[in-house]
């Protein structure tokens, strides 16, 4: 069951390369994630002493009274990865401008959350580069240019 998709990032970035990853949540934040209430339209992952984390993504609480308290929406979350995919992650990200690495100037952005068939939280994050202005108006040029092929071969 798809719980929150991240359409901006296919617009604003182009996707290089994309990772599953587990969340470690606390609290009511499954309970919020269950009933959709996840946005990740301003989030970011970064890599810091060999983990990952998930930034500004905001997990809204869950109901008004709990007997433990609830978290802060826009908490840290941890990523849960195999290390040779946090090295290459970190790599991607920390890569400068200049860089050999694809060209460089690269940040991982989450694309979407889901409940797998175990019924565990996965996300979907994708190291990517941000589109100039340039390339969204090639995007939609092409996109447009493939509806009007698929109208003509309907008619």
């Amino acid at each position: 069951k798809t719980v929150a998709v991240n359409r901006v990032a296919r617009r604003e970035f182009e996707i290089l390369d994309e990772y599953e990853a587990g969340i470690a949540l606390v609290g009511t934040e499954v309970k919020s994630c269950r009933a959709g209430k996840m946005n990740l339209r301003d989030g970011f992952c970064s890599v810091k002493a060999g983990e990952c984390w998930l930034e500004n993504v905001n997990i809204a609480q869950h109901g008004a009274y709990q007997p433990w308290p609830n978290p802060t929406p826009l908490r840290r979350a941890r990523l849960l990865l195999h290390k040779r995919e946090i090295r290459k992650i970190g790599q991607a990200a920390a890569a400068p401008l200049d860089s050999r690495w694809l060209g460089g100037g690269l940040t991982v952005v989450p694309l979407s959350a889901y409940f797998n068939a175990r019924s565990c939280l996965k996300l979907k994050i994708a190291v990517a580069r941000g589109k100039k202005l340039q390339d969204k108006r090639e995007t939609i040029r092409r996109r447009e240019q493939d509806r009007e092929v698929r109208r003509q071969i309907k008619q």
